[in-house]
């Protein structure tokens, strides 16, 4: 297996933090669209790594370096996400 390119591993990382602007602004239309594009089959794990790494580091500068505040902000949004699932299978149902 080769390493990507240099130009993909950017393209990647930019499009992770384009998706967790995305959710955060709560744009589903925008998500999809990236998910589209960078979450395919041999580059799932992949994207999915770049995408929690660049969250981590997100939290971790919000948070100041504060470990235990970057993890409390963690379960906030685990939480908000938990409860926008739960909204969109009631409204399935």
């Amino acid at each position: 297996m080769t390493a990507p390119a240099p130009q993909a591993e950017a393209g990647e990382a930019l499009a992770a933090f384009a998706l967790i602007r995305a959710y955060a602004a709560r744009d589903m239309y925008t998500a999809r669209h990236i998910l589209a594009r960078w979450d395919t089959g041999d580059r799932a794990a992949s994207f999915a790594a770049v995408v929690a790494s660049s969250a981590a580091t997100l939290l971790q500068r919000t948070a100041g370096a504060d470990r235990d505040r970057a993890l409390a902000l963690a379960d906030e949004a685990l939480e908000v996400y938990q409860g926008l699932v739960l909204r969109d299978r009631q409204q399935v149902a």
